[in-house]
């Protein structure tokens, strides 16, 4: 029987393929070029397994050794509960945020937000877009008024010479 794949076993593959390099910048270019094959792997994987996934569905395939198993959810029949317990559906009835900022627009949903929790407690988490800014303000007025963070989730090592 062959071992069980693991990230353990695969890391320990890859490595035995491609061995890290002793120096530090080398090491953390050779793991990214690692997470940027992975995450392209991803990608490939899914669309092989959806595809053989259909397959099995649109087939009826079976299998001695594997079975097909479709996780479901428990979600409430709303037209049902509209129907029949209208005051319930009414007092547990919402929609979600990403649906309201459609509905509404992020400006109206502030000043909602203010009547609602106050403007102490929006002033914490307000935001003005960036585009927003540029498309009121010339670009130099508006340069005044960005700054630069650090993105930590996209820090990479950039290879400067062969």
């Amino acid at each position: 029987m062959t071992e069980d794949l693991t990230p353990a076993s695969l890391e320990t593959f890859l490595l035995e393929w491609r061995p890290l390099p002793n120096e530090e910048y080398a090491a953390a270019y050779r793991y990214q070029e690692f997470m940027y094959c992975m995450k392209e792997l991803v990608i490939l994987f899914q669309k092989r397994h959806r595809e053989l996934v259909d397959l099995i569905r649109a087939e009826g395939l079976l299998s001695d050794e594997f079975l097909l198993e479709i996780p479901t959810d428990h979600v409430v029949n709303t037209d049902l509960l509209k129907d029949e317990l209208p005051d319930v559906y009414d007092s547990l009835v919402f929609i979600q945020p990403s649906d309201a900022k459609r509905f509404v627009g992020l400006k109206n949903l502030y000043q909602l937000s203010i009547e609602a929790a106050g403007r102490d407690r929006v002033a914490a988490v307000e935001r003005v877009n960036l585009l927003d800014l540029k498309k009121v303000l010339p670009a130099q007025e508006a340069a005044k008024y960005v700054t630069t963070v650090p993105h930590e989730s996209l820090i990479r090592v950039v290879r400067t010479a062969e």
